[in-house]
């Protein structure tokens, strides 16, 4: 069952929804998501405008492609690297201790980092890397495209 095609299509779809659910709140309130940015102190402040712009829009667009199945190896590849960024920035402050929201999925209060946020992202962790090994395109506009291409 772990290996089921349907399997890694229902972690796909997991994961792209879960990504863009927390890309909505980011962009439409900017200069909050920034502010969390920015009580993470990791980039320096002249890179947290332009991260705060552009990372909502990756998530955005990188669950909608894999809930759609197109770019699904790109797709992936970029969702499981931000997995990984995140899981960085987390452990980053817990370990310097620092208070502040998470930012996760709202600017606004979201909650504070914990334990339970990096066991949160471990477990997109497990499911990206599912879908990267076992996806083979079902329910996908990457099959039908291959499919078009043949006739």
């Amino acid at each position: 069952m772990l290996t089921h095609p349907y399997t890694a299509l229902v972690c796909r779809v997991v994961i792209g929804v879960v990504f863009m659910y927390a890309s909505a709140d980011k962009i439409l309130h900017p200069a909050v998501f920034a502010r969390t940015v920015q009580n993470y102190r990791i980039l320096p402040l002249e890179a947290v405008n332009l991260f705060t712009i552009i990372l909502p829009w990756l998530e955005l667009v990188a669950g909608v492609f894999l809930v759609l199945g197109l770019f699904r190896g790109g797709s992936i590849l970029l969702i499981t690297f931000l997995i990984l960024v995140f899981l960085v920035a987390l452990s980053s402050v817990l370990i310097r201790g620092i208070d502040t929201d998470c930012g996760c999925f709202s600017s606004s209060g979201g909650g504070k980092v914990t334990v339970s946020y990096i066991i949160r992202d471990l477990t997109l962790l497990l499911l990206a890397l599912h879908v990267f090994l076992y996806d083979r395109g079902m329910v996908s506009l990457d099959c039908v495209f291959r499919r078009q291409e043949r006739f």
